[in-house]
């Protein structure tokens, strides 16, 4: 039970273990997910349940200003420790918080990145509305989760021991409508086939998937990215 309640919440030594394998394991996901965003030069960025930091480095080598935020304070010891060198040039800052209660002023991120986390957030809608808020007009939210659903037996047993909710595309894009984000994208990744389908407005098209970077899961269940603009 303490390892699956460290999942989602990390804490101590044990804690500390699995965040850093998470930033192994879960780097074919995470590549996969960032390529669906364009980072410009002078895009500020906030990192939502950051983890282990690593996807805070990827983005701070594109990005104006990345900041990475978690409720566990071991993931935010262990992401300023991988981004050290990062935040000593004043290009990364992190910081322990909750995504219902940012602690931003409104209209300041150009992007807010949500990866593997999603799961864990409390009234999910509310969230949103937060994430919202801080992102500016015209902003993206990028969420990117190793599966689209609870179809898979081994998700099912993470939702029963984690305190976790394992969202399909079509929930997640609903709550995003429900608090009037727009333009979202949805983009499924199928290992099996090296296929990608994208959904737009209900529409979906399958296209070839030319991403090289292989894992176990998603031979078994479906890589979900979804994108929406405030």
């Amino acid at each position: 039970m303490v390892f699956f309640e460290n999942m989602g919440n990390p804490k101590g030594k044990l804690g500390n273990i699995i965040l850093k394998t998470m930033n192994k394991e879960h780097t074919p996901v995470s590549l996969w997910g960032l390529n669906h965003l364009d980072i410009s030069p002078e895009d500020v960025i906030l990192d939502i349940g950051c983890g282990g930091g690593i996807n805070i480095n990827r983005m701070a080598q594109s990005a104006k200003k990345v900041y990475g935020i978690d409720y566990s304070i071991e993931s935010v010891n262990l992401s300023r420790e991988v981004n050290r060198d990062l935040i000593l040039q004043g290009d990364v800052e992190v910081l322990e918080g909750n995504v219902l209660d940012l602690p931003f002023e409104d209209n300041v991120f150009d992007i807010v990145t949500a990866f593997e986390t999603v799961y864990f957030w409390p009234d999910i809608e509310k969230s949103f509305d937060e994430v919202k808020r801080v992102l500016k007009p015209g902003g993206m939210f990028l969420i990117s989760c190793e599966t689209n659903g609870s179809d898979f037996f081994l998700i099912k047993l993470f939702e029963r021991f984690m305190k976790m909710t394992a969202y399909d595309d079509d929930q997640l894009c609903q709550f995003l409508a429900n608090n009037d984000y727009k333009g979202i994208k949805t983009y499924l990744k199928e290992g099996k086939s090296n296929k990608k389908i994208i959904k737009i407005d209900g529409k979906a098209k399958k296209i070839e998937d030319d991403y090289d970077h292989f894992s176990f899961s998603d031979k078994f269940v479906q890589w979900m990215t979804i994108t929406a603009i405030k």
